[in-house]
């Protein structure tokens, strides 16, 4: 049996040191492991990949939209911006440098159940005609990235998009949607605190934080509606904030800013979108395509 063939998982973009260290310890934990280009290199299960800096981890990320496999971007511990901006990525979990073995061990265990459920996922939800749910959580325990990525992936799997691309677009519209929920709806944040200035954009972080410590705030609920029935998905957002004048609402991409909502962006992966008259519910509407009926 050939190198490619033993292994199981793909490690790529490493420093020669960060390699060795991380392919010890996961061979350490009886694994293994191969160095490769995930676009050549298909037969691993999981794909562990090494950014160093910012633009290497937008390329990774974007790499990983289009492989069906579980990935893990591995990052320096000390870089902090870096740390943030991978422990957000939608696209796979993250693993801090140098490897720690009880961390690498429950990740490689998380990477599995994704492998797993990827694997599965085609069939899944495919039988699904009806169906009718409500979820609510306080702001401040809202994990909104994981939220719409399992939505999307219900949506998907259950025939309302048909590659992986729509999935994509269908969390990134999901996520755009809540986090306005979250930051102008419940948190009652105003847009004008992060203009281009980066101290301005430190502020509107630092009052983030501080109202989603808030009991005011931060118990506030965000309530998600799903229901799906005679080959249509509508999916329900509602916030307990203020609310705003959707009649300032653009349909076209010169409204993305409007509000703060990017409407034109969240409505681009369904077939209609709408608000209520006070602005604080969203309905999302998705038929599904006549190869799947």
């Amino acid at each position: 049996m050939d190198e490619v063939s033993a292994a199981d998982i793909l490690l790529t973009g490493f420093g020669e040191a960060d390699f060795a260290a991380v392919r010890g310890a996961i061979a350490a934990l009886g694994r293994s492991a191969l160095p490769g280009d995930p676009a050549h290199n298909t037969n691993t299960s999981l794909v562990l990949t090494a950014a160093y800096d910012e633009s290497s981890l937008r390329g990774q990320r974007a790499a990983a939209i289009d492989d069906r496999r579980p990935w893990c971007f591995c990052v320096p511990v000390g870089e902090r911006g870096l740390v943030a901006a991978a422990s957000s990525a939608r696209e796979g979990r993250m693993l801090l440098l140098p490897p720690v073995e009880r961390e690498l061990k429950r990740l490689l265990a998380a990477l599995a159940e994704d492998a797993k459920d990827r694997g599965a996922g085609d069939a899944a939800f495919s039988g699904l005609w009806r169906l009718d749910a409500e979820f609510s959580w306080k702001t401040s325990a809202f994990d909104v990235s994981r939220v719409c990525r399992r939505l999307a992936r219900l949506l998907a799997e259950s025939g309302y998009y048909n590659d992986r691309a729509g999935e994509d677009e269908c969390a990134l519209a999901l996520e755009e949607a809540l986090v306005n929920s979250v930051d102008h709806g419940n948190l009652g944040l105003d847009s004008s605190l992060k203009p281009d200035d980066p101290l301005s954009e430190d502020l509107y972080s630092a009052e983030r934080e501080r109202r989603m410590a808030e009991s005011s705030y931060g118990d506030k609920l965000v309530r998600i509606r799903v229901s799906v029935a005679d080959g249509e998905a509508n999916v329900a957002l509602e916030d307990e904030g203020a609310g705003f004048d959707t009649t300032k609402i653009a349909e076209s991409p010169s409204g993305l800013d409007v509000s703060g909502k990017g409407f034109w962006f969240i409505k681009r992966p369904f077939d209609a979108a709408s608000y209520n008259s006070k602005g604080n519910t969203l309905t999302l509407s998705k038929r599904k395509p006549d190869s799947w009926r």
